[in-house]
């Protein structure tokens, strides 16, 4: 027993040394790109530490115009979070870039950490450029399981597919899942629950902007409510916190919770529909027990003064898109264990949309595509005409393809325009400073199952 007992003490001791003098260095993983204010980007990547300790204390990326990297700058060293010990997150800001210009960039290697591959990305048009502009929106994707069927492998190799095409992605909450673990997959635990979803779209977030907004899986480490979270580290946010980096922090916002950016022709404004306003559903004594973080009416007073101030530029930006996890209006009401419509955030966030004139709301949370006629009030009045419509027309996108599996309805509710019961996401091409097509196009097939041209003279 004591010669086992030394083996396996030797043999602990040289996996250690092997990893101190990095004879097998690990590569960073999870690349993304997001927008960070005018004229700024981030770059993420995760590490997966040694033994606890962050092995890239000083993050830093090379980039340049060129794909070789020959002309090359350095980044201003980054910043390192973690929460739990095994996952580091790293963000370099590359500031004052050029407008519609593409950017290639490669990670710099750290401590047992390789240098990454090149990839790029290429930024917004100039404030006021008038060109028209494409956004790839999903909602509720997660991981494969028993449920699904291979669903959000089909949806991810659909928005790898519409990559080209799109100037950037919105994922609108319920992004991994990773509180629903051993749903259909045994022994697949949070943080790799959450590691395989960020692994798996790498292909599409080390290239291209992708947006997220908090939903309720986001929140905490079990769906039945964060008493059943054995750490602090895994409660109220915590991994969607550490994991993305918004610009909260440029848009006045609340760090990744609430933030808004401009894109050509877009102003667009992410919501948390979870904590942070009246009778929340996932707020403080909630069983999901998230917020507040800066008050019960904080995101409300900054929406009202974000909006206010997207009002006054719309000669530049026309187009307001507003994008939160939970549907206003819908036609799967609220009913014990299944997603549905949320009274309080229609309360609290449609008269300011009204208000402001918003045009467009995209939800996810059901797991299906709806599409709604153009909501005139807060009660779910509304018209039918999408040509100078007087309202906010509501999307429900929640198709990405959730463990959950989809939802079935035959008949919708009088304001429900379009219901596809599939798996896909929404594509909204804004053509000009009036016209706009919304389709949604079918992960399995590529096709498009809806399509509509909305016309608003801003």
């Amino acid at each position: 027993m004591f010669l086992l007992f030394l083996i396996f003490t030797q043999c602990i001791a040289s996996i250690e040394m092997v990893e101190t003098f990095c004879l097998f260095p690990h590569s960073p993983k999870q690349l993304r790109v997001a927008l960070r204010g005018q004229n700024g980007v981030t770059v993420s990547w995760r590490t997966s530490g040694s033994f606890g300790s962050n092995d890239t204390p000083q993050p830093q990326v090379e980039f340049g115009t060129d794909s070789s990297l020959s002309v090359k700058a350095d980044s201003p060293i980054g910043t390192t979070t973690n929460y739990n010990k095994r996952s580091f997150f790293h963000n370099v800001a590359l500031l004052n870039l050029s407008s519609s210009t593409t950017y290639y960039y490669r990670i710099k290697s750290a401590s047992c950490v390789r240098e990454s591959g090149i990839h790029s990305f290429k930024t917004p048009p100039a404030p006021g450029n008038q060109s028209s502009t494409s956004i790839s929106i999903v909602g509720d994707l997660g991981n494969n399981n028993l449920i699904n069927l291979g669903a959000p492998s089909r949806t991810i190799k659909a928005l790898q597919a519409a990559a080209s095409t799109t100037d950037f992605f919105i994922h609108s909450g319920d992004i991994a899942y990773a509180d629903d673990y051993n749903l259909g997959l045994p022994l697949e635990f949070y943080e790799q629950a959450w590691n395989k979803f960020q692994n798996n779209v790498e292909s599409i977030t080390a290239n291209n902007f992708y947006m997220v907004a908090p939903g309720n899986h986001e929140v905490t480490c079990f769906q039945l409510g964060d008493v059943f979270c054995l750490s602090n580290a895994y409660r109220n946010f915590s991994a969607y916190a550490n994991r993305f980096r918004m610009p909260g922090d440029e848009s006045g916002g609340y760090k990744n919770l609430w933030y808004s950016f401009d894109y050509g022709l877009a102003h667009v404004v992410v919501i948390n529909t979870e904590t942070d306003f009246p009778d929340a559903p996932a707020g403080p004594g909630t069983t999901l027990n998230g917020g507040n973080f800066v008050g019960v009416q904080g995101q409300l007073d900054w929406l009202h003064a974000d909006l206010q101030a997207a009002v006054a530029n719309r000669a530049q930006v026309p187009w307001i898109i507003v994008t939160g996890h939970r549907p206003f209006f819908g036609s799967l009401p609220k009913l014990p264990a299944l997603p549905g419509n949320c009274d309080s955030c229609r309360l609290a966030f449609q008269p300011i949309f009204l208000q402001y004139n918003v045009d467009f709301y995209f939800a996810g949370h059901v797991h299906w595509y709806e599409r709604l006629y153009s909501i005139t009030s807060t009660d779910g009045t509304f018209t039918q005409d999408y040509s100078d419509p007087n309202g906010v027309i509501h999307i429900t996108n929640g198709a990405g393809g959730g463990p959950e599996g989809a939802a079935k309805l035959k008949t919708g509710i009088d304001s429900s325009a379009k219901i596809v019961s599939g798996y896909g996401y929404t594509k909204l091409d804004l053509q000009d400073a009036s016209k706009a097509k919304i389709t949604f196009v079918n992960s399995k097939s590529l096709q498009e199952d809806d399509s509509i041209v909305v016309v608003r003279q801003h």
